[in-house]
């Protein structure tokens, strides 16, 4: 009888069948660092006491809502054509969902060296946690926000709910490639620190928070096509308030801009790791 390569032989339904078992052994395995993960986050940034977790939907709530009233106070009602509230709805909330999950990258790694002595748990397993919490805390306080104005008669009814959440979610994967960035840059260097803060200030102006892109002359309108979050926030407008504006977005390009980010910063992670001291 001929030997068989083991790469050339097929699996036998028994070694299908351990296949399959280890690989949900593994997948329950993860399921359950990822839970244990974001429990410990949520008990450390927020505590025990008073109402705990819940602050995570509340503060980008109570953020939101006072820049809703200050701004219609000393703004009025509209925006070159465009109802107020709805433009800083979809302004301020995925801005919110930038910061809380790029911001967080400043030293992460350095804050979670001491769970890696436990066997089963990395770095991308924190930053994973923090990105799944932040995604729903942001997502729940938009939905909130959202029922709170419908209620009110504040704002009409989403126009498109799959392209909201598409600019949603695209603007949270890029903001997760940046806040694999800053993990990896403040590691390795600690002065990147104090460039970070300056580095969203500065985003601000051009990101799409305070514009759209049909107010820009023509001229800056293809500068601005260059930044990926605009088509993010121009994304979630075009959802929100359907024909009524003019957006002008591409997804395949933020998309891009977040996988190269995470394939220029990931590499560098296990090396990061050996920069973590503990004192």
């Amino acid at each position: 009888m001929t030997d068989v390569s083991p790469i050339e032989r097929p699996f036998t339904t028994n070694e299908a069948g351990e296949q399959l078992g280890s690989l949900s052994v593994a997948l329950a395995v993860q399921r359950r660092v990822l839970m244990a993960l974001m429990i410990r986050q949520l008990m450390t940034k927020y505590g025990r006491g008073n109402i705990g977790f819940l602050w995570i939907v509340l503060e980008p709530m109570i953020l939101c809502c006072g820049v809703l009233v200050v701004r219609s106070l000393i703004q009025g009602h509209e925006e070159n054509g465009i109802a107020l509230i709805p433009l800083l709805v979809t302004g301020y909330l995925p801005l919110t969902l930038w910061r809380h999950i790029s911001g967080v990258g400043v030293f992460m790694f350095r804050r979670s060296g001491p769970l890696l002595y436990h066997r089963d748990i990395t770095l991308l397993d924190c930053t994973i946690a923090t990105l799944v919490l932040e995604i729903g805390g942001c997502t729940i306080a938009f939905m909130v926000v959202y029922w709170i104005l419908i209620t009110l008669n504040l704002m009409d009814p989403l126009y498109d709910v799959g392209l909201v959440l598409m600019g949603w979610l695209i603007l949270a994967l890029l903001a997760y490639s940046l806040m694999i960035i800053f993990a990896v840059l403040t590691e390795y260097y600690e002065a990147a620190e104090r460039f970070v803060q300056p580095f969203q200030y500065l985003m601000l102006p051009v990101c799409g928070f305070f514009f759209m892109v049909s107010w820009l002359p023509d001229s800056a309108q293809r500068l601005a096509w260059y930044m990926p979050t605009i088509h993010c926030y121009e994304m979630v407008r075009a959802g929100m308030l359907g024909p009524t504006v003019q957006t002008y977005y591409t997804p395949w390009y933020p998309i891009l801009c977040a996988i190269i980010g995470l394939a220029l910063a990931l590499p560098k992670v296990d090396k990061a790791r050996d920069k973590i001291h503990f004192g």
